[in-house]
């Protein structure tokens, strides 16, 4: 498949819809192989990715379903909430975490380092597509926590960006794409 047409099949894949296969680690350290080569201000190389599978994916999900209930007041506690970070975990093959590690002794701002490292998940999002690994990206709940990048092994002038659920889906899932406008909307061309 040509780049063009990759970049518009890629899609983002539920673990629901997960056949439960597991990849070998092999084809996921190509992943992040192709997420080293993503733009980057003064080489600084920001991306960090931690990678679960096995049992390892078991301690995520325990991990992020006691913190959120933990850290929620019983007001805004639910149960399904709770349930759902316990158990979408375990329908992945591997889970990564994306981790922007911030540079010291640089100018570079944290934002320009998230920049890069989300042109490095996209270098992983393509390079799955490309291999029919169907990929979740996740954010919000209890990514963003202190504990999280404690969890981690990270420190507080880092930020984590959010977890790749990967895993394989069925041939059958639905890879339309579809945009609410075109490009020439989202353009102000200046000559």
């Amino acid at each position: 498949m040509n780049l063009s047409d990759l970049i518009k099949n890629r899609r983002n894949v539920k673990p629901k819809l997960f056949t439960g296969e597991i990849i070998p680690d092999s084809i996921v350290s190509t992943l992040l192989s192709s997420a080293n080569w993503a733009p980057t201000h003064h080489y600084t190389e920001p991306w960090r990715f931690v990678v679960f599978s096995g049992k390892s994916i078991n301690t995520l999900a325990v991990f992020q379903s006691e913190l959120y209930k933990s850290s929620i007041s019983t007001d805004f506690y639910n149960v399904l909430k709770y349930e759902k970070l316990q158990n979408q975990p375990l329908l992945a093959s591997h889970i990564i975490a994306l981790v922007v590690e911030k540079s010291v002794g640089t100018k570079i701002s944290l934002l320009e380092e998230v920049v890069a490292c989300s042109c490095a998940v996209q270098n992983i999002l393509l390079s799955a597509a490309s291999k029919n690994i169907a990929v979740h990206w996740t954010t919000g709940g209890m990514t963003y926590e202190d504990d999280m990048k404690t969890f981690l092994s990270f420190d507080a002038k880092d930020q984590v960006l959010g977890f790749l659920y990967l895993g394989i889906a069925p041939d059958h899932i639905n890879k339309d794409g579809r945009r609410l406008s075109t490009i020439d909307d989202k353009i102000i061309w200046r000559k």
